[in-house]
């Protein structure tokens, strides 16, 4: 276990109220196996002093003798040794967009604040657990490594509740951020992206035309590849997608004059009547959640969607037991036309 102050405690800010409640008892468990290097909650890729019987080796001289398996020894005339999964700690990894564009919304519902929350119960649990944090982010069209490397205590704590309070901007720039990200993970890390992902190539591409079907843009696409990539060698690669409601329905379908504007600074300004705006937008947006969430499931990758108006803890359940590989991730969210 970590020692230093009460997790909640350093991650009060981001934590609502009712989610620090709900994370009494709690434990986080990935679905897949860690190699952290020294014994944690979480099952290890190596042989050790688990619970969870791996199976029999031969026994060599010199092996503890403690560990041979007298029944089998008796039934096949040979001696050997049972062996077991180890269970080390775990290396979470958060990559964080800071982008203006998680500006949106108000209160609890403003996708930063519920993207903060969501990870702070998470490094929650994982400091009580004595599992080791890093952390990454773009913003301002900028990338900061400075806490990347996992680490656990209670600074690292305190680090990751002030990156978590910082105000978004300008824009992340997501395939610089995974480049440098990748060959900085400890081995076997769980690695979870933190974005709306609606447009996290805007500075690869000036423009794009979704309206079409299927087809996810090429920058996204190798996004996508790279981060399959990132799995390929052994990371439990996590996309938790936060949407907000409006971004799902586009509520203004009246005569009325719109005028939207890119907070990011990235696209151009787009005017017109609400109800000409709505049908387009809900067209380009149904093509582009499906070419995502089908590029993320062919390529392995969960992409898990929460939306910011659903109860929060019961967010962070769906997460926790997408994390265990438990449940299918939310690619459905419905986008009403």
């Amino acid at each position: 276990m970590s020692s230093g102050p009460d997790p909640d405690t350093a991650l009060a800010a981001a934590l609502p109220a009712e989610l620090r409640e709900l994370l009494r008892g709690r434990v986080l468990r990935v679905g897949q196996a860690v190699w952290g290097g020294r014994p944690g909650r979480h099952l290890a890729a190596r042989a050790g002093a688990g619970d969870v019987f791996r199976g029999h080796r031969p026994y060599v001289p010199g092996d503890d003798l403690r560990r041979l398996d007298w029944r089998a020894a008796a039934r096949d005339d040979r001696y050997v040794l049972r062996q077991h999964d180890a269970e080390d700690v775990l290396s979470a990894v958060f990559l964080m967009d800071g982008s203006g564009g998680m500006s949106y919304g108000t209160g609890i519902e403003r996708k930063a604040t519920y993207a903060g929350a969501l990870v702070a119960g998470l490094a929650s649990l994982a400091a009580r657990q004595g599992d080791r944090l890093g952390l990454a982010s773009g913003g301002g069209g900028g990338v900061d490594l400075q806490q990347l490397r996992p680490q656990g205590g209670s600074r690292r704590l305190l680090a990751l509740a002030e990156a978590l309070g910082k105000a978004p901007a300008g824009i992340c720039p997501w395939p610089r951020l995974v480049a440098a990200v990748g060959p900085q993970l400890p081995r076997r890390s769980l690695v979870v992206l933190v974005s709306d992902f609606l447009d996290p190539c805007a500075d690869e591409h000036a423009s794009r035309d979704m309206s079409e079907g299927a087809a996810l843009p090429a920058a996204e696409a190798g996004l996508l590849d790279e981060l399959a990539a990132l799995a390929g060698r052994g990371h439990a690669v996590v996309l938790l997608q936060v949407l907000h409601r409006d971004e799902l329905e586009f509520p203004w379908s009246g005569r009325e004059l719109l005028r939207l504007e890119d907070v990011r600074g990235v696209r151009p300004e787009v005017e017109g009547l609400g109800a000409s705006l709505r049908a387009a937008y809900l067209q380009r947006l149904r093509a582009y959640l499906g070419a995502f969430a089908d590029g993320c499931l062919g390529r392995g990758l969960v992409c898990h969607r929460v939306v910011t108006d659903t109860p929060v803890t019961a967010a962070f359940l769906g997460l926790l037991r997408a994390l265990q590989g438990e449940a299918a991730a939310e690619g459905g969210v419905e986008v009403r036309p």
